[in-house]
């Protein structure tokens, strides 16, 4: 029987955030005889982080990539060390700084190398900046993973040969049981935003959405769940605008499975996506989605059958599907039953487990 094949999975962050959900449950579920999984995670602060602590939660062996600060070389060579032991034969990295520094250790070292792009954030200057290196950097990987044929199609615009990408879309890893919407004709409605507070998540659209609803069903109540960069402004806004009432800022919560509960429907403004995590956990809960139509979300959501699709930016757009699934529980039901079958049979996890492991598979013949 062939050896299993050993990935070293890089990856940066604090928290156990949507990309990380994903990986650790390929990794969880997908070990075997076939393929092991192990982490370099990285490690600024003298406690393990939540998302060391999870990786370690689930059995994984896990390499601390100490990170003192910004171009520390200490970490490329650590990082050199781990991937040169005989148990690793392909190397993979998740975000910007992890992409950058497979660029900088794997080719030296002779490992196959495979980029994983989950999408991109705005909040600064110098994360923009980080994302250009990145796109540079995964240029030269032997193959780029992307979460869906949008992000694949920008990609080669922007010079990656389109024979390296792969695409892989992230799975469903809730499968909630009972009855979808039995919550949702509840009085006063509730819509949801479930985002990181960043530009690109758009949550300012939803604000003005929001005041647009509340003038049609003044009852109407929003909570947004997730922490970021922007959320002072945010809260500001809410106040000029007059809804500050009417709309809670719930802060980081985790699980969040209790906060879709509470939901009437789902709203997602996003600017710009990846393929996140939300549309999925939502719509397999039956929660009704109303989306922009960028990034990898009409890859998930079929306008009309599975949940309502809008321009990016059009508040009046927007709000009209927003008000649409409010006022009718018959539209509410058909979406969410329609959206819960889909997740189920198209945005499985043994589905993503398999695609990587044949990709893995390849690359090591």
């Amino acid at each position: 029987m062939a050896a299993a094949t050993g990935v070293l999975t890089v990856m940066d962050g604090y928290r156990v955030t949507g990309p990380a959900q994903q990986v650790l449950a390929s990794a969880r579920h997908g070990g075997s005889t076939r393929v092991t999984t192990s982490f370099a995670l990285f490690q600024r602060t003298p406690t393990p982080t939540p998302l060391i602590e999870a990786a370690r939660g689930i059995g994984a062996s896990v390499r601390v990539l100490p990170d003192r600060f910004p171009g520390d070389p200490l970490t490329m060579l650590k990082l050199a060390a781990m991937v040169r032991t005989p148990e690793v034969h392909i190397l993979e990295t998740h975000g910007y700084k992890a992409n950058v520094l497979g660029f900088l250790v794997a080719k030296s070292l002779r490992r196959p190398w495979v980029a994983v792009l989950h999408g991109e954030t705005w909040e600064n200057r110098k994360v923009r900046a980080y994302f250009a290196l990145e796109r540079l950097a995964v240029r030269r990987a032997d193959c780029v993973v992307t979460v869906s044929h949008d992000m694949a199609r920008k990609m080669v615009s922007r010079g990656v040969p389109a024979s390296k990408i792969q695409v892989v879309h992230n799975a469903c890893l809730v499968h909630h049981e009972g009855d979808p919407l039995a919550w949702s004709d509840q009085a006063p409605p509730v819509i949801g935003v479930v985002a990181r507070l960043s530009p690109e998540k758009g949550v300012d659209v939803a604000l003005q959405v929001h005041r647009v609803v509340v003038r049609r069903l003044p009852g109407a109540r929003m909570l947004v769940a997730g922490e970021g960069p922007t959320r002072a402004a945010l809260e500001r806004q809410a106040r000029e605008l007059g809804i500050e009432s009417s709309v809670c800022f719930l802060g980081h919560r985790e699980p969040i499975g209790s906060v879709y509960e509470g939901l009437t429907a789902l709203l997602i403004p996003s600017r710009s996506e990846g393929l996140p995590n939300v549309v999925l956990e939502a719509m397999s809960r039956g929660v009704p989605v109303v989306a922009t139509s960028v990034g990898g979300l009409p890859e998930v959501i079929e306008n009309g059958e599975s949940g309502f699709l809008a321009p990016s930016g059009d508040v009046e757009a927007l709000a009209a599907k927003v008000l649409r699934l409010l006022e009718d529980p018959l539209a509410r039901r058909h979406l969410g039953q329609r959206a819960r079958r889909e997740m189920t049979s198209r945005f499985s996890l043994p589905a993503r487990i398999e695609a990587l492991h044949a990709l893995y598979d390849r690359l090591k013949a």
